[in-house]
């Protein structure tokens, strides 16, 4: 994909398993007010695993992440209209970095 390969905003999504590959940008990129869940996702040479922004929240339980330039999750505020975002996942394997800004929250899911 020359930019996102998945790109959701404005409603609730549930994805039992994603696969990934050369995501130019983001490979999943949740925004504006979305709930998503997502069961296992494994992405491969992207500049970002997993984004949320602006007031969406994503459930993730199994992430794999391989070549991710910038940073493996990302959650914050892009829009002025918009709050922060969060993240909760379970198990999490991935080499770089998070990214997370003040109104946002990258948490691990207990039990």
């Amino acid at each position: 994909s020359g930019n996102d390969c998945i790109d959701t905003s404005f409603g609730e999504y549930f994805f039992n398993k994603i696969i990934l590959v050369k995501c130019n940008d983001k490979a999943i990129s949740i925004g504006e007010n979305s709930k998503v869940n997502i069961n296992y996702a494994d992405v491969k040479f992207s500049n970002y695993g997993l984004a949320s922004k602006d007031n969406s929240e994503v459930s993730i339980y199994n992430f794999k992440g391989s070549n991710i330039y910038e940073n493996c999750f990302a959650a914050y505020n892009k829009k002025d209209e918009f709050l922060g975002a969060s993240i909760y996942y379970k198990n999490f394997e991935c080499d770089n970095i998070n990214f997370i800004d003040n109104l946002s929250k990258i948490e691990k899911i207990n039990g």
